[in-house]
């Protein structure tokens, strides 16, 4: 397998200049995000979606391995999008028009596009479907690639509780398109604008940036509260790259104060934990993603009528 690819345009450092589009929408979130990390059971909920999370990379063995994470994020919600669309006159999911946005917001060659439309057509995830103009071979996606997502979201969502109340009511409404098209749209809109993990966390870009980099950080920051050292060797397995590229994440990692190298008893490998610091930046992380599935949540909501109970 190919390693995770970059992303198709050049970027600034950090994306410095964020679009206005994107600082609104983060402006909007602000409040909402500092209430989430004040509730008592913030410090619970985070911890369910790291290991929710994490879980995904682990699920997602194509896409983690032919994309980077934004893009294999972005690239599984726009298939969604285009089959969801309640519009008769939309197209739906097609090739062409995944390249097509795929390229406008970087995250990958047209080509690369070509070849995870046709490993997900051999998996069963899409597949052909009748169109009366016989030049746009659209695709649907299939029972099989959207419980995949289903169950996820139901994992996200259940782990919300009274922080979070819209979650729990959400989880009713999965089976309807209604709410999933309103619910997936809300999903794509930051990362539409252009958001990058590195926008609300830049030290994470060391991991984010890499091959299996934030499963690693994810897999440490569940580990933290336990103070539980992790292995390079388990690192390695438990996110499906090698021990030496763990060892360079983990290098540059320590040499920016965000992990602890500890010594081990009569072996040259010892454990490593979470500094205070990369705990932070995943609890900013994780607020960020939980923010965003709650929005998303009242949006889906409103389209099947419950707006008033949101």
């Amino acid at each position: 397998m190919p390693p995770a690819f970059a992303t198709a345009r050049p970027r600034a450092d950090h994306e410095s200049a964020i679009a206005p589009e994107l600082a609104a929408l983060i402006a909007e979130e602000a409040e909402e995000r500092a209430r989430l990390r004040s509730h008592p059971t913030f410090a619970e909920m985070a911890g369910a979606a790291a290991r929710n999370i994490g879980g995904h990379y682990r699920g997602d063995v194509l896409l983690t391995r032919m994309l980077n994470d934004r893009g294999r994020i972005t690239l599984a919600l726009l298939m969604l999008s285009m089959d969801l669309e309640s519009d008769p006159g939309a197209p739906g999911l097609t090739s062409g028009r995944l390249k097509t946005e795929a390229v406008a917001l970087g995250l990958c060659s047209p080509g690369r596009v070509t070849a995870i439309l046709a490993a997900c057509r051999l998996l069963g995830l899409v597949a052909p479907a009748p169109d009366a103009d016989r030049r746009r071979h659209r695709l649907v996606v299939t029972p099989r690639l959207m419980e995949i997502h289903k169950e996820r979201w139901r994992a996200m969502l259940g782990a919300m509780g009274p922080a979070l109340p819209e979650g729990g009511r959400a989880l009713a409404h999965l089976d309807d398109p209604r709410f999933l098209e309103a619910f997936v749209t809300t999903l794509l809109a930051p990362l539409r604008a252009g958001w990058r993990i590195v926008t609300d966390v830049p030290c994470l870009e060391l991991f984010a940036d890499r091959d299996g980099g934030l499963m690693v950080a994810f897999c440490l920051f569940d580990a933290a509260n336990g103070q539980t050292p992790l292995s390079v060797a388990h690192l390695a397995r438990e996110c499906r790259i090698s021990r030496s590229h763990v060892m360079d994440m983990l290098r540059a990692a320590a040499e920016a104060g965000l992990v602890r190298r500890l010594a081990g008893r009569g072996s040259a490998e010892g454990g490593v934990i979470a500094e205070p610091a990369l705990i932070a930046a995943m609890e900013t992380l994780l607020a960020a993603a939980l923010v965003r599935q709650a929005r998303a949540a009242r949006a889906g909501l409103a389209a099947v009528g419950q707006a008033e109970m949101a």
